[in-house]
């Protein structure tokens, strides 16, 4: 059994939380990260997790730790500060469901990006700490559509596709970390049962003219490894860069127009994109 506690946001700064059937009614949301809180976030996951460092980063470290805590309940009393939206999160966790999900729905960037995992009950620990644990997920509001799932064959031997992205003007990640992880969990797991091959170059038309050929093994696993980004893109920019932002770009902006009833074609709109090289 699964229940979930939605968190549902109608722009940047207005929050409904519902459960259950019943919702606190909107209430004003102020954004408590910084950007210097961003950075260290990000420096601690993408560069100090990821490498060994000297003595000076593990202090910075250290001092980005002590600072999750504080954040993750600056965040939760920014949502649950307000009693219509106390009752919803106290009846959550009293379900008897062994999954618990919470789901932050919205379709603004700044606030899908937010570190919501770091969640944290000023009066006990962080939500992924509860027990049943609680998942945070995000949903992009208007985000449907698209094709019905094909039929899946088995097969005794599947072949995975590595696309390993490591753009110039990105933050860097190693590229060696993510497939050395994946490669050992499969040696472990699934030893002689999965082939490999990496994506070179990592582009876009690299990646469309790969899985059209059928003279190479059919791809039954796709591993993109990393950024992603969130921008504001109007018609005109995309039409001016065609080759940065790919050929459905155009039917992206059109969809997330029609979902906020949005008729000013120049109006720049939210899309979620994955960086390729180039």
């Amino acid at each position: 059994m699964t229940t979930e506690l939605f968190l549902n946001f109608s722009g940047n700064d207005k929050v409904t939380v519902s459960f259950n059937g019943t919702d606190s009614g909107q209430l004003d949301f102020t954004n408590p990260v910084t950007k210097k809180d961003r950075s260290d976030i990000q420096w601690y996951i993408e560069t100090y997790g990821s490498a060994s460092l000297a003595e000076p980063d593990d202090q910075e470290a250290k001092r980005i730790e002590a600072r999750l805590p504080k954040i993750g309940k600056l965040l939760f009393k920014a949502v649950f500060s307000e009693m219509e939206a106390v009752q919803p999160f106290l009846d959550f966790p009293n379900t008897e469901a062994q999954q618990r999900n919470l789901t932050i729905n919205s379709s603004d960037a700044s606030i899908l990006s937010l570190p919501w995992e770091l969640l944290h009950d000023p009066t006990g620990v962080f939500l992924f700490r509860e027990k049943p644990h609680i998942s945070v997920r995000r949903k992009m509001s208007g985000a449907t559509g698209g094709r019905q799932p094909f039929k899946v064959k088995t097969k005794d031997r599947l072949h995975l596709l590595f696309v390993v992205s490591r753009p110039k003007d990105a933050g860097f990640i190693d590229p060696r970390t993510d497939p050395r992880a994946v490669m050992d969990g499969l040696e472990k797991h699934a030893p002689g049962r999965v082939s490999c091959e990496f994506l070179r170059p990592a582009t876009l038309n690299a990646l469309a003219e790969r899985l059209d050929d059928d003279s190479k093994p059919a791809i039954d696993i796709l591993h993109f490894d990393g950024h992603g980004v969130f921008r504001q893109v109007s018609k005109k920019e995309a039409e001016d860069n065609p080759s940065l932002y790919g050929k459905s770009i155009h039917s992206e902006i059109q969809r997330e127009r029609q979902t906020r009833k949005d008729d000013n074609s120049d109006t720049p709109v939210g899309i979620g994109f994955l960086l390729f090289e180039k």
